[in-house]
């Protein structure tokens, strides 16, 4: 918990932050997973992603998740980056992939420009602010409404068992309403 369990009360809607990494397993499943909320909480369900990264990871696939986001392709090109990384076990932080995918896509000329903007540069920089303020030290870590934190190690590691939590509080959150 982060805050204060009252501030939930009288809640019309539920604002879920994700940190995510690009690496991560867990992260890869709950891009299924949450869509069994979207489809249940429909408009009540705000979900805003933070992508990050780790160690000696660099940050262009972060940075292609905010050119993406502009172009309104993120979803696909999310997509392509996990299943690149899971499926074909292909290092998604070289520059060199990015330009690969954005080329296959049909964006590598917004990609290559979109790499050097400094304001998704910053955007880039705001999510890790963000993550260190939460203190997020694991993917996904999820925020709900600035008050509860969840996270695949709350449920023995498992993303399904979580998402059915999250499911839970979400019912709980908007029961009196």
């Amino acid at each position: 918990m982060i805050g204060d369990l009252n501030q939930l009360k009288g809640a019309k809607q539920i604002e879920l932050q994700e940190f995510f990494n690009y690496s991560c397993g867990h992260c890869y499943r709950f891009l299924t997973t949450v869509k069994t909320l979207h489809a249940k909480y429909k408009d009540k369900l705000h979900h805003k992603k933070f992508p990050i990264y780790w160690g000696e990871q660099t940050p262009f696939p972060a940075r292609t998740y905010y050119i993406a986001d502009q172009l309104g392709i993120e979803e696909n090109f999310t997509q392509n980056l996990f299943d690149t990384n899971f499926k074909l076990q292909v290092n998604i932080f070289q520059p060199r992939v990015i330009y690969f995918l954005a080329k296959d896509l049909g964006v590598e000329k917004e990609v290559r420009e979109g790499m050097q903007d400094k304001g998704i540069q910053a955007k880039v920089e705001d999510s890790l602010s963000l993550a260190k303020k939460y203190d997020v030290r694991e993917t996904p870590t999820l925020i709900i409404n600035d008050v509860l934190k969840v996270a695949p190690s709350l449920y023995k590691g498992s993303v399904d068992e979580m998402t059915q939590g999250l499911e839970m509080i979400f019912d709980d959150i908007l029961k009196n309403n």
